[in-house]
This record gives structure tokens, C-alpha cells and sequence, in this order.
């Protein structure tokens, strides 16, 4: 009778953690969304409409790439770094090397093979730009690290210190008046972050699992994973990276501007997303996790996260759009508008990659995302130059049909198992 009370009891103390990472998670990411906001506001308001539109695609431009760069090291980090024992230090250590030295070769080779004018203009502007890519990647693995380290609740920290920081920094900065000054404002602060995080994860993690033996699966079913987990983060990055310079070079700079001011609405919603599946899914790896209360919490969690997505960003977003100036509204807010019902179309697809990657069958959901993201890429080629900015927002819609259709068989499949499994 004991053992069934504590393990009730424990049952119910994970699914609060759960719901607590989350939470947390949830309102940094909507702390640094508003002030990712009042960010580009400044910007718009501090520099001319060529300086942002050069800032906003070499941002986008390096996170992408940044990425691609951590070689979907944060899914195996947030799967298996629970499992990882005294080798925590190590991974994690070895991870972030090699992220800087792919962030070092990706953001070089994007320089010499990118077509876009504009995006620097001169050495300097191109070693900060790969300087960025750097920064970006290690910023964004420390995330997943901090997820699969139980402690989601240091990365909201890191992001809304950073939030905050880079819009003082905009401020401080704004008498250069230049593109990559705006981006400096970004960099820096996120640098410094950076910084602080890994050494005291690093510290944390040698203290803590020194005699903690490892329960990780064998070495050629983690290269299968990561390989498999590392073609599904392309297929992601893919029209991130290429569609925000299909814009700046088919429909030009200014368009540009408009595009990335509207997208980083878009942007902030998808982030939330991917932050609360990385609680989930870390949780689910612990051995003896609760697989059926811990779905059920976020199943929850997500359909209230996508709810608020689709209707922050169709309504809010063009709202805050009017911030920025009457023209960025006038040619934001149908593309916001679109977006929002994709969003809200989006919860089931997002549900079964987080399923996916618990019951280690990724594979399919993989080639569901390279194909969605080739339609989406050529769509957008094809739509841009008669439709404008929305021809983004059609392409994606179009693409989210697609991937929905093709995720809901496997999605009830799996369900059916996890809702009846305890691991």
C-alpha cells in the first residue's frame, strides 16, 4: 500500500515538474517575444528601413545556419542526456566544440555560395556574421542541454536576461546607424550568456553524476538516431534559410523588412512549441517515467500552447505590427492572419514528432518534413514574385495540410501504445 502511494506520489510530483518546465518556459518565451518586439520597434524606430532589412536577414540568415551547425545534437541532448550519467560533462562538453567548429565552416561556405546582395558589405561585416552563426548555435544547444539536464527553468532565465539586454544594447548602439550594428546588439549579450551558462552547467554536471553509471543505448543506435535526427533538422531549416533570401532577392530590401518584422511573430510562436516538447520528451526518457500521465499533461499543455499561438498571432500580431510603422502593418498583417490558422492546424503534427522521438521512430516523420519542405521552398519560388509577401503565407499553409494528413495514421498508432505503456 506504501509503494502504491509513492508511486502515485511520484507520479503526480512529475507531472507537475512537467507542467512547472513548461510554464516556465512558456512565459520566457512570451517575456522575450515582447521584448523581441520592442526590439525591432527600436530598430525601426533607431535606423533606416535598408539597415533593418539587412539586420533582420543576417539574423535569420545566421540562426538558421546556426541550426544546422548543432547537427540535432539538442534532440539527442533532451532524449538522452537523462540517461548519460557521469559521461553528462563530457557529451555535453564535446557538443559544443564541435557546434562552433561546424557554426565556423557552415556561416563561411553561406558567405562565399550566397547570392543575396547585401547581406555584408564588407570583411569585417562577414567575420561578425560568422562570429553570429557561432554564438547562435551554442545559444540555442545550451537549451536543449539545460532541458535534458532538468533545469528548463536556467534556459527561460538565459532567454529573458538576453531579451532584455540586446534591447539596451540596440539603444546604446543606435548612433552607428548600420545593419550590422542592430545584429551586434543581438550577438553580444547572447555571447556573454553563453558564457556564463556553461560554465556553471559544466560545473554542475561534473559534481553531480561523478559515480552515476549510464543506461544509454548502444553506440550504433544513437548514430542511427542522430543520423536520422540530423536529416529531420535540415528538412526544418531548409525553408528558414532559403525562403527569407528568396525574398530579399526576388522582391527586394524593403520587402524584406516587412517580411522579417511580420516573421519574428511567427517566429516566437513556433519557439514556444518546440520548448515544451523538449520538457516532455526528457521526462518520458528518466527510466520508471509515468509515459501515459506524462502524455496526457502535455497533450494539455500543447493544445492550449497552439490555441494561444493561432490566436496571438492572427490577432495580437497585427496589432504589434502597428508599432512598427503604417507600413509595416499594411503589408504584415495578411500574412500574420494566415499564419495564425496554420498554427492552429499544427498541434497534431507537433504532438506525434514529440511521440516520435520517445518511441524512437523518427524516420518517417523525417521524410514527411523533407518533402513539405521542398514543396514549401518551390511553392514560394513560384508564388513570390505575383503574390508578394503572402506567398509565404500560402506555402505554408498548403504545407501544413500536407503534414497533417500525413502525420494523423501514425499519430493514432502511437498514442494507442504510449496511453497504455509505463516504462
Amino acid at each position: 500500500m506504501k509503494l502504491r502511494l509513492a508511486s502515485t506520489a511520484d507520479r503526480r510530483q512529475a507531472g507537475a515538474r512537467l507542467r512547472g518546465d513548461s510554464t516556465s518556459l512558456v512565459l520566457s518565451s512570451a517575456a522575450t517575444s515582447a521584448l523581441g518586439l520592442v526590439f525591432w520597434v527600436a530598430a525601426t524606430r533607431l535606423y533606416p528601413v535598408e539597415a533593418v532589412g539587412q539586420a533582420t536577414t543576417a539574423v535569420n540568415a545566421a540562426t538558421v545556419l546556426a541550426g544546422v551547425a548543432n547537427l540535432s545534437l539538442g534532440p539527442l541532448y533532451e532524449r538522452f542526456l537523462p540517461a548519460a550519467g557521469a559521461l553528462r560533462a563530457r557529451l555535453v562538453g564535446a557538443g559544443l566544440v564541435l557546434s562552433a567548429v561546424l557554426s565556423v565552416v557552415l556561416g563561411t561556405v553561406f558567405l562565399a555560395v550566397t547570392s543575396a546582395d547585401g547581406l555584408v558589405t564588407s570583411r569585417a561585416q562577414a567575420l561578425a556574421f560568422v562570429a553570429a552563426v557561432v554564438v547562435l548555435a551554442a545559444f540555442a544547444l545550451l537549451d536543449a542541454v539545460l532541458i535534458g539536464a532538468h533545469r528548463a527553468r536556467w534556459a527561460a532565465l538565459k532567454n529573458t536576461a538576453h531579451a532584455v539586454a540586446k534591447l539596451v544594447a540596440i539603444v546604446l548602439v543606435s548612433c552607428a546607424g548600420t545593419g550590422f550594428t542592430i545584429v551586434l546588439g543581438w550577438i553580444v549579450p547572447a555571447a556573454v550568456a553563453v558564457v556564463v551558462i556553461e560554465v556553471l552547467l559544466l560545473t554542475v554536471l561534473r559534481r553531480g553524476g561523478r559515480q552515476e553509471p549510464h543506461t544509454l543505448p548502444a553506440a550504433r543506435e544513437l548514430a542511427g538516431y542522430a543520423g536520422v535526427s540530423f536529416g529531420w533538422m535540415i528538412a526544418q531549416a531548409v525553408p528558414g534559410l532559403v525562403v527569407p533570401v528568396l525574398v530579399l532577392s526576388i522582391a527586394g530590401v524593403d520587402q524584406a523588412a516587412y517580411y522579417n518584422i511580420a516573421w519574428t511573430v511567427v517566429t516566437a510562436s513556433l519557439l514556444v512549441t518546440s520548448l515544451i516538447a523538449g520538457p516532455y520528451v526528457s521526462a518520458a526518457a528518466r527510466p520508471g517515467a509515468d509515459l501515459p500521465g506524462l502524455t496526457r499533461s502535455f497533450i494539455r499543455v500543447l493544445a492550449l500552447v497552439c490555441l494561444l499561438r493561432g490566436l496571438g498571432v492572427a490577432v495580437a500580431g497585427p496589432v504589434a505590427l502597428m508599432l512598427y510603422g503604417t507600413e509595416y502593418a499594411q503589408a504584415g498583417t495578411p500574412l500574420l492572419v494566415v499564419m495564425g490558422v496554420v498554427h492552429l492546424l499544427s498541434g497534431p503534427g507537433h504532438l506525434y514528432g514529440a511521440l516520435a522521438r520517445v518511441h524512437r521512430r523518427i524516420g518517417y516523420p523525417m521524410v514527411v518534413q523533407a518533402v513539405g519542405s521542398v514543396v514549401l521552398v518551390v511553392l514560394v519560388a513560384r508564388w513570390l514574385e505575383p503574390m508578394g509577401i503572402m506567398a509565404v503565407a500560402w506555402a505554408y499553409l498548403v504545407h501544413d495540410l500536407l503534414v497533417l494528413a500525413a502525420a494523423i495514421p501514425p499519430l493514432v498508432a502511437l498514442l494507442r501504445v504510449t496511453l497504455r505503456e509505463r516504462r
